[in-house]
């Protein structure tokens, strides 16, 4: 990319501010006051001032100068990060608020606390190639509001990665099988680290292009690049995302939320709509089919089917509340949900009703699907259960504590679950107990991620993510600053995702 400059504006030196923030932006910035000048000059640059700022008294109602564009990168290509530096003296000297229109048609940047007369930098970047305007404008601590600058113009070039990665959504595909097709760390250090202002619950998805898709209690969904960068991120305006985003081919991501509404947004971050349910939306995380649909379930008892352009396709209810997470058959035909009503429901892929599977206790753990189209899924006395197609039980098994999980299933139909009472259990096709394992006094909501060797990861109520070998022993563990409640992910380059209550998302690659 290539860095433009234009004239600096004549400012009178100063102290570096420190720049404020909005919700979910740490993008690079750094604010440079101009070097000194010779008391002759001085005189020059502060008339030079008055022009610039269109007012030659310190009266606190006048307008900020028009910002002025001193330098940035007229040409990049599509996910390279460009620079704007910008500059606008306020006559009164009061703190500014830069705002920047990058004109990608998504939200204004908002940059506060900016130091009157200073140079401030800002990024961004581009997610499809075109030409570009880019303008900003400058607020005072009075609320004056400046001109918008003159334009400058950015050309990008290229095309960004669309689709999505092997860990679409939640427990990696629509069978919610668990199962990577990639090694993790054996041996794991801190990749990255990305802190944010509240608990982490949802889990992660990964584009194809390796970015890191997740929601939070602080009401955002963050796109995030390869090395942790943000890419991108949007806010529901006060809702939590629990629940992990189910991507597409197109790029796209679907999820819901605590006001009840499910959204799809582009791949740039950019809302397609959002519509709204019955009640809030946390636990039970979207799928989607290989045609964009998307299933999710709600607390108002019911499943719902949206089609790609958010037009309801059906809606089914049960007799009670649902928390867990749609399943897909292997064909895509079928839908499986448990509800509270202690019901196991399959659903036809047109909303009608196939079979049903009656047990003596609620779902609130998701269904997964194995290589053969077995169904497995637990229930809150704790029966783990591994039913054929055709809705007969194949085989049960009775473990301690209740199962409020998903089971994972690998491409050799070994499953692994994980009980609230912190034990961790592998059966193989036939329901026959291969070991288990305490990794923890409480299990929680998170389900187990295995990866291509067997490998099992878990996060647990003690804040500790642990990996356990093929043998059901421990591997190593890996300790954060709270709670975790979230599954761990696996992304394309074996590292593992896992957030916490302590508001940080870790990404733990191979030493």
């Amino acid at each position: 990319m290539q860095p433009f400059e234009t004239t600096p504006p004549l400012i009178p030196p100063g102290t570096p501010g420190t720049p404020g923030t909005v919700p979910g932006d740490d993008l690079a910035r750094s604010v440079h006051s101009i070097p000194g000048w010779s008391r002759s000059l001085s005189i020059f640059i502060l008339l030079a001032i008055a022009a610039l700022s269109g007012c030659g008294s310190n009266e606190p109602n006048a307008p900020p100068g028009t910002p002025v564009v001193i330098r940035g990168t007229d040409s990049a290509a599509v996910d390279e990060r460009i620079e704007l530096v910008i500059a606008s003296e306020d006559p009164a000297g009061l703190s500014l608020t830069y705002e920047v229109d990058w004109g990608d048609g998504r939200p204004i940047d908002s940059h506060a606390g900016i130091e009157s007369g200073l140079w401030f930098t800002t990024t961004h970047y581009y997610f499809s190639s075109g030409r570009f305007t880019i303008r900003c404008r400058a607020v005072n601590a009075a609320g004056r509001l400046s001109d918008w600058s003159a334009p400058f113009h950015v050309t990008i070039s290229g095309e960004g990665v669309t689709g999505r990665g092997d860990w679409w959504m939640f427990m990696r595909d629509a069978q919610h099988s668990g199962h990577s097709r990639l090694a993790g760390p054996s041996v794991p250090v801190v990749k990255w680290k990305r802190e944010t202002t509240s608990a982490l619950r949802g889990s992660v998805s990964f584009d194809a292009a390796g970015n890191a898709l997740l929601g939070g209690d602080d009401f955002q969904l963050r796109s995030l690049y390869p090395d942790g960068a943000l890419r991108w991120w949007y806010s529901t305006g006060g809702a939590w995302i629990r629940n992990a985003p189910a991507l597409h081919n197109d790029g796209s991501a679907a999820f819901g939320s605590s006001s009840a509404n499910v959204y799809l947004l582009d791949g740039a971050g950019l809302k397609r709509w959002s519509v709204s349910v019955g009640a809030p939306v946390l636990r039970s995380n979207a799928a989607r089919d290989d045609e964009g649909n998307i299933y999710v379930g709600g607390t108002d008892h019911a499943v719902y089917s949206f089609a790609p352009d958010g037009v309801l396709r059906w809606r089914f209810l049960t007799n009670g509340p649902i928390e867990g997470s749609p399943a897909l058959s292997r064909d895509g035909q079928t839908v499986y949900i448990g509800s509270r009503d202690q019901i196991l429901y399959a659903i036809s892929r047109d909303g009608s009703l196939r079979w049903t599977f009656p047990t003596a206790a609620p779902f609130s753990g998701s269904p997964s699907v194995g290589p053969n189209g077995e169904i497995l899924i637990g229930n809150e006395v704790g029966w783990l259960h591994s039913l054929r197609p055709n809705g007969t039980l194949d085989w049960r098994v009775r473990l301690p504590s209740r199962i409020r999980t998903t089971p994972s299933v690998t491409r050799e139909a070994l499953v692994t679950v994980m009980t609230d009472e912190g034990k961790l259990f592998r059966f193989d096709n036939e329901g026959r107990m291969l070991w288990d394992i305490a990794v923890a006094q409480a299990g929680g909501e998170g389900s187990p991620a295995v990866d291509v060797n067997g490998v099992t990861y878990i996060g647990t109520l003690d804040g500790r993510l642990t990996a356990v070998r093929a043998n059901g022993t421990v591997l190593w563990r890996f300790e954060t600053g709270d709670a975790i409640h979230s599954t761990p992910a696996i992304g394309p380059d074996g590292s593992i995702a896992i957030g916490s209550d302590d508001g940080t998302l870790y990404m733990l690659r191979e030493r």
